[in-house]
């Protein structure tokens, strides 16, 4: 995850930002880099900053494991999804980003040979040919994504997934199901490593940890079905390795001791010692050329590298590793190649004694093809058909090399959906136009032809963005916020960005909230200690600060806020512990409410989403893991009730009305996408059997398109249609009410067959619109018998012209009643 500390050359950054103006696409130019490279530890701590802001927004009692209760939701979502049917009609469509990966973990061959797995975080597991050709899901029902991948031959083929936190899965039906194996604890806290054995196509080994005291090696003889415990390690820091083309023995680093094991793990040979008696954490790797020649990494007073040219009995110094993530791969072939990885990728010709980068994380913007993207979670080096392959995961997608990575190819440049997005913004004027904030791959910018299908986002400045927001929900200025300072954007054609730097002496959070002034476009709040309102005008900006000190009842910093668009007098405002504020004058004069708010539930304020039509109704939004996640008030703020029914114990990122005339409430969350019942109050799990398993962060409703649009962290961004919605709503009283209307292919180009379903004889009128509401196409007005019927629309209108590409609904009426289904044609 890139950060880009712009403060030390913000008057440069400035000027470069004011000249940059949006390329044409076939001649894009990507924008100068926004980081200064500060020392060697600086992406290490701000690694740690984002932690950090992620801890503080799961905020719970201290006798509350958050991390376990999202478990325990998303070990309930994939149940859920492995026993429903999936719909014969999806509300959601996946928008992309088809062009911009996001991280990227581990890959590994299929056990043919012939195609490629690839873990993601929080992006599920991926296939593709070895070449990125072709990626599709398999993960988009398991939970937690995937941080190491093994492959075991079956027949079916197994492929085993764990995540650094201590999931662990396994599909023997090409992802159509995730199963927990049988063996280990099903409360594992960290997975280190899974191995599969190449000489025995059906034993993988895997490394994990139940708590800091007890780490266990363990094996599956069944392709990862079921697992016997190996070895008891204690809390020793331990790493393992095994040919990865012939397989065999089984190498384990326990502590400062090597040991091998030729009997899969029935008895075990004590090889040689690491010159550190008591490393903290050790890495190992080795190259199958050699007796074998292992690396290993030991971490005391800082990471060290160590090298045995002697299969594991003795052992020498050979580098300081001064950039890593724990990230360490060897050669198959060639003993002396050694690559380690942290912010960037190093790499040594000698057998560890001089490294070398491979290229500046900068050098990514100019040539995204061939150089390599910042930040390396892990690297994986494997045997294909003709020979060695590395592939190199890195926060911006996965590259393959064929020459010990002195050259190298970014496979994930089409249809690797993988991308974590902070926030979106769609233009109220063209809803084909939006506007992105993502983790590493920066603010972006789409300009697709068609609405709710794969399109492609422009990188248009690097880094991390959140929070998009403007005061009528056009383009034509756009604020949004990186860790350090105000990015503005500058007309809605052809865009011109620049940035401020946050305020001096303040306290805020690592990805502080904005608003921009609903009354003022050249206006947006900064959200402290206190409110700062910012005004950029023609010749500069210029800021003022709010009297009212919001921390004075507990509380660091504002973490949301709220302004009614019926009433802009009213606002709410919440901070990092759940106090709530609200002001009835504009801003003039604050009061707290009576009651705290939630503050005693351990409440952290996400999201503020008022009414559109009754300014005294507010809903607040937030963690949820010692209270409700949601609140509500009908006083303006000065009471709340909890407004939770259904909803899990979770976090909330987002919340947002469907429409300007009110309707459901979304929420984005930790836990999934939610849709609040306006007349029960009830939450309901929305695509529980067709949305992917992954954090929902933000939501927008996008009234043009009849959709609400999802921005997830691992799973880019995804629409949820609201006409179909209603429409299934409306008849479900009737058996055939999920087959009343479909239409196939979709996204089609040519023509698309619409099936329906008429429940008695008579009349029936079946119409094509666009998203403006005017009709296209009448496809037929007459009578036909009860039953299923199909009609082709060949993309004309009326008049016999040919549709543009965008997005059509199909608008079935009889009987009284209609129905509608969202087409998407792409020429």
């Amino acid at each position: 995850m890139k950060r880009y500390a712009p403060f030390l050359l913000a008057g440069l950054f400035s000027a470069l930002a004011l000249l940059f103006v949006l390329a044409p696409r076939g001649a894009r130019n990507y924008p100068a880099p926004t980081e200064h490279t500060l020392d060697e530890d600086a992406e290490r701590r701000n690694r740690t900053l984002r932690r950090a802001w992620i801890e503080e927004m799961h905020r719970a009692a201290p006798d509350v494991d958050w991390r376990a209760i999202e478990r325990a939701n998303g070990a309930e979502r994939q149940r859920v999804r492995n026993e429903t049917p999936r719909p014969r009609i999806s509300l959601w469509t996946e928008l992309g980003s088809r062009n911009l990966a996001g991280r990227m973990h581990a890959a590994a061959l299929s056990a043919s040979g012939d195609s490629l797995y690839g873990g993601s975080s929080r992006g599920g597991v991926w296939k593709a040919s070895l070449n990125g050709e072709g990626w599709r899901p398999l993960g988009d029902n398991l939970f937690g994504g995937s941080h190491g991948i093994a492959v075991a031959a079956g027949p079916p083929e197994i492929v085993t997934s764990i995540t650094d936190d201590g999931l662990l899965h396994y599909t023997d039906d090409g992802g159509a199901t995730w199963l927990v194996p049988a063996g280990p604890e099903p409360d594992l806290t960290q997975c280190k490593r899974v191995l599969s054995d190449p000489g025995t196509p059906n034993r993988v080994y895997l490394l994990a940890r139940k708590d800091a005291t007890s780490s266990k090696l363990w094996r599956s003889d069944d392709g990862g079905r079921t697992y016997t415990r190996i070895a008891r390690l204690g809390p020793n820091p331990a790493d393992i390795w095994i040919d990865r083309v012939s397989g065999g023995s089984l190498y384990l680093l326990s502590t400062n001791r090597l040991l091998r094991t030729d009997d899969a793990g029935a008895s075990w040979d004590t090889l040689g010692l690491l010159p550190p008696a008591s490393p903290g954490n050790v890495v190992l790797t080795g190259s199958e050329a050699g007796a074998p020649t292992l690396y290993a990494a030991a971490e005391s007073g800082g990471w060290k590298l160590y090298r045995s040219s002697d299969g594991g009995w003795t052992w020498t110094y050979r580098h300081d590793i001064h950039d890593f993530w724990e990230t360490l791969c060897a050669s198959i072939a060639d003993p002396n190649l050694v690559l380690f990885a942290g912010v960037e990728m190093w790499r040594s010709t000698d057998g560890g004694g001089a490294f070398a980068k491979v290229n500046n994380w900068w050098d990514y913007y100019g040539d995204p093809l061939t150089k390599l993207h910042a930040d390396f979670p892990g690297t994986d080096c494997v045997w294909g058909p003709s020979g060695e392959i590395f592939y190199i995961s890195t926060d911006g997608g996965l590259y393959r090399s064929d020459d010990g990575v002195a050259r190298v190819t970014n496979i994930s440049l089409e249809y690797l959906g993988v991308s974590q997005y902070y926030s979106t913004l769609t233009s109220v004027n063209d809803p084909s136009l939006i506007l992105a904030g993502s983790q590493d791959q920066g603010y972006q910018r789409s300009l697709g032809e068609a609405i709710g299908t794969w399109r492609d986002f422009d990188q248009l400045w690097s880094g991390d963005y959140g929070h998009l927001t403007s005061t009528d929900g056009s383009h034509n200025r756009v604020y949004s916020v990186y860790p350090g300072f105000f990015l503005i954007q500058k007309g809605e054609t052809n865009p011109v960005l620049s940035s401020i730097d946050f305020p001096a002496g303040e306290s805020y959070s690592w990805m502080p909230f904005i608003l921009a002034d609903p009354e003022d476009s050249l206006a947006f709040f900064f959200s402290a200690r206190r409110l700062h309102l910012y005004r950029v005008g023609t010749h500069g900006w210029s800021s003022t600060v709010s009297a009212q000190d919001f921390t004075v009842h507990g509380g660091a910093y504002l973490t949301a806020l709220g302004i009614s668009p019926v009433d802009t007098d009213r606002r709410i405002a919440v901070t990092n512990s759940g106090i709530v504020w609200y002001s009835t004058d504009g801003g003039a004069a604050w009061s707290v409410s009576p009651d705290n708010g939630p503050s005693a539930h351990y409440f952290y304020g996400t999201a503020v989403a008022f009414s559109p039509t009754d300014p005294e109704v507010a809903f607040l939004g937030g963690s949820g893991y010692s209270g409700p996640a949601v609140y509500r008030t009908e006083d303006g703020g000065i009471t709340w009730d909890p407004a939770s029914d259904g909803l899990p114990s979770t976090l909330v990122y987002g919340l947002a009305f469907e429409d300007p005339s009110g309707g459901p409430l979304y929420a984005a969350a930790e836990a999934g996408p939610y849709r609040r019942d306006p007349a029960t109050g009830l939450w309901e799990a929305i695509g529980a059997a067709d949305a992917p398993l992954t954090t929902y962060w933000c939501v927008e409703a996008v009234p043009a398109a009849s959709v609400m649009r999802f921005g997830t962290y691992g799973r880019g961004i995804w629409d949820y249609d609201t006409g179909v919605q209603s429409a299934v709503a409306s008849a479900e009283n009737d058996a055939h009410a999920a087959s009343a209307l479909e239409s196939f292919p979709n996204p089609f180009n040519a023509a698309a067959t619409i099936r329906f379903y008429l429940k008695d004889s008579g009349p029936f009128t079946l119409a094509i619109y666009e998203a403006s509401g005017r009709r296209v196409r009448l496809l037929a007005s007459e009578s036909r018998a009860a039953g299923e019927h199909e009609i082709v629309w060949d993309g004309t209108s009326d008049r016999g012209m040919g549709a543009a590409s965008g997005v059509y609904t199909a608008r079935l009426e009889s009987g009284g009643r209609a129905w509608t289904r969202r087409m998407v044609l792409a020429r």
